[in-house]
């Protein structure tokens, strides 16, 4: 029999055969990678019998999730409760769990009080898995932990003429005898200069810095993960680190603006070494000069206790009159001091000129774009410092005047000033984006904030020019990091050396140096913060979104504070315009801390669900 168009086969894809349940424990709870806000409670998955033996929590596993595969991390592994229709877990991903039960907790708790979703915080906690490298390192087990008693919580300050990075490094092989320590510094340079230092000890140790290359950061992660290294340091992601047997952990310059994560949710690395030395039962040592607002209400409260390391300096305050570089009276006094070796400047700008006027009715000069002119060197056109478009005939959109008048001097133009005030003598230059290590023995040496090359035997002296740039810093923090920037200047003169402050006279700033005491000026900041409602003393909330939400936010949140959904003390601040975007924000005493956070974090789950 012959079939016309010939024969079609109907074909279907067989089920795959049932794989069997584990015995015991056979649900995990998971946290699921699913990239949206709101999907951020566990969710229960079978566990094969074959995989029963090795997923243990902290795994991260492969699971079916809405028709794909996603990965997501075991929190949890509980006994059936009569849960019907659920997804077995596929795969675990590597050999090793990564996460250990103690970040796991830490994960938790930071989820809840940051409202994020736990992978935001999963993913600064874990660096990128390099399986190649996963497989060179054996895993025993985690061992379970007993905790007990209380922390001790301490901020030593860092004596002046003294090199800090042995300082820390001698304090680290100290601790090291009772157990794990985690040293986390705001940045890769003061992670290098503190490597060197253990090293010339002969400490070993680990370092997790992101500017290393992936699969060195990921092989220095699984040496730590698995207790080949009990040392670690790190910038401000090594706070998570899984330390096997954590005893004591270490922060320098805990105020400094780089421990801030700057993706959402936005966590410090201080906060969280707080949570953990709770959480784990550890001992935090601040190290620094001077404590940030946050410590130093701590210090007050008797949370944290305070050693101060004693000293006197000679401190010389001369404001510009006349708008000179350097005044006579400091004039002299450089002078002298360079015969006896190198003399450190400390000036707030980098480039040329950050700023252009008009020399005649002193307008200052912006780019059609909304950007400020500046004039990156001695030789280069005018150009706009935000769409960085170059104006070959500058003229004043005001009065038509041709002739510009460089304003805010940048480091640039600072070395060609002090050129001309000390010739015959060579000038150094260090900033971010070409740093010196080393201090020359003799000479000019002129910085950007928190990049002065070391010097062995000190500087001669120290000079803060455009001191009151510094000061007049309009942001909450300004006044803390500009506190601990001097103290950290002047900690690099020698025995003996002259500190000179171009700024004007009477500023707090000035008497706590000569004591080498910043407690005074601390605490009159933390006065006016209680008096003004800011933090430390308030939670606060940051919401940027698009303009046209701001009006119709604000509302809402007044009508949810109003009918009892917000605390009642809240205050919502804006909208504040911050580009095309708006900001709102929200503040509430220290103790509706947490409802004024568990409240924001349910309405970003329903604005998630919404798909908003």
């Amino acid at each position: 029999m012959v079939v016309k168009g010939g024969l079609k086969l109907k074909r279907e894809l067989a089920q795959p055969l049932a794989r069997p349940v584990a015995n015991n424990l056979p649900v995990a709870q998971v946290w699921v990678d699913a990239s949206v806000y709101h999907l951020d409670e566990p969710f229960s998955y079978l566990v094969p019998e074959h995989l029963s033996n090795t997923l243990v929590t902290g795994a991260i596993v492969s699971i079916p999730f809405h028709g794909r595969e996603i990965n997501g991390v075991v929190i949890e592994r509980v006994p059936a409760s009569g849960q019907s229709g659920l997804k077995p877990i596929s795969k675990i991903v590597g050999t090793i769990p990564l996460i250990s039960p103690e970040i796991l907790s830490l994960i938790g708790i930071l989820a809840n009080r940051y409202a994020a979703h736990p992978f935001d915080i999963i993913r600064s906690a874990i660096p990128d898995r390099a399986p190649t490298i996963e497989k060179e390192f054996e895993f025993g087990g985690d061992a379970h932990r007993l905790t007990s008693g209380n922390p001790a919580r301490e901020f030593l300050q860092l004596p002046i003429a003294q090199n800090r990075s042995h300082l820390i490094a001698k304090k680290l092989r100290e601790f090291s005898g009772s157990g794990g320590v985690i040293a986390v510094l705001p940045d890769t340079r003061e992670v290098t200069a503190l490597s060197n230092a253990l090293a010339e000890l002969k400490v070993p140790h680990a370092i997790l810095d992101s500017a290393l290359p992936k699969s060195e950061l990921f092989r220095n992660f699984m040496r730590v993960r698995t207790g080949d290294a009990s040392i670690v340091l790190g910038t401000r992601s090594a706070i998570f680190a899984p330390v096997v047997n954590l005893k004591n952990i270490v922060m320098y310059n805990e105020g400094s603006e780089q421990f801030y994560e700057r993706r959402s949710p936005g966590w410090n690395a201080r906060d969280i070494a707080e949570e953990r030395s709770t959480l784990e039962k550890v001992n935090l040592t601040f190290i620094g000069y001077s404590p940030s607002s946050e410590i130093g209400n701590d210090i007050d409260q008797a949370f944290v206790k305070y050693r101060r390391s004693r000293g006197r300096l000679k401190v010389l305050t001369t404001p510009q009159v006349h708008g000179e570089l350097l005044p006579s009276r400091a004039l002299t006094l450089i002078k002298k001091a360079l015969h006896d070796g190198p003399v450190l400047f400390v000036v707030p700008l980098k480039g040329y000129a950050q700023a252009i006027r008009c020399a005649k009715c002193k307008t200052i000069s912006r780019c059609p774009c909304g950007g400020a002119h500046q004039k990156l060197a001695t030789d280069s056109a005018i150009s706009c410092s935000h769409c960085a478009t170059k104006v070959d005939a500058w003229r004043c959109s005001w009065c038509q005047e041709i002739q510009p008048s460089l304003a805010n001097r940048g480091i640039d133009r600072h070395s060609q000033e002090l050129g001309l005030l000390f010739p015959g003598v060579p000038v150094t230059l260090s900033t971010a984006d070409h740093p010196v290590a080393d201090a020359p023995k003799n000479g000019i040496v002129i910085s950007t904030p928190n990049m002065a090359p070391l010097n062995p035997s000190g500087y001669a002296a120290v000079v803060i020019l455009e001191g009151n740039r510094f000061l007049n810093q309009p942001d909450i923090r300004g006044q803390e990091r500009v506190r601990e920037m001097y103290f950290s200047h002047a900690a690099l003169a020698r025995d003996g050396a002259a500190i000179v402050l171009v700024q004007d006279e009477g500023e707090s700033i000035a008497t706590a140096l000569t004591s080498w005491n910043p407690t005074f000026s601390l605490r009159r900041e933390l006065s006016e913060r209680r008096e003004l409602e800011l933090p430390p003393y308030v939670r606060s909330a940051k919401m940027t979104m698009k303009s046209d939400e701001g009006i119709r936010l604000k509302k809402a949140l007044e009508l949810a504070r109003h009918e009892g959904r917000l605390p009642f003390k809240t205050r919502i601040l804006g909208p504040i315009p911050e580009g095309e975007d708006v900001t709102l924000l929200l503040t509430v005493p220290l103790e509706f801390g947490s409802e004024l956070i568990s409240t924001l974090h349910e309405f970003m789950r329903r604005r998630s669900a919404s798909k908003k």
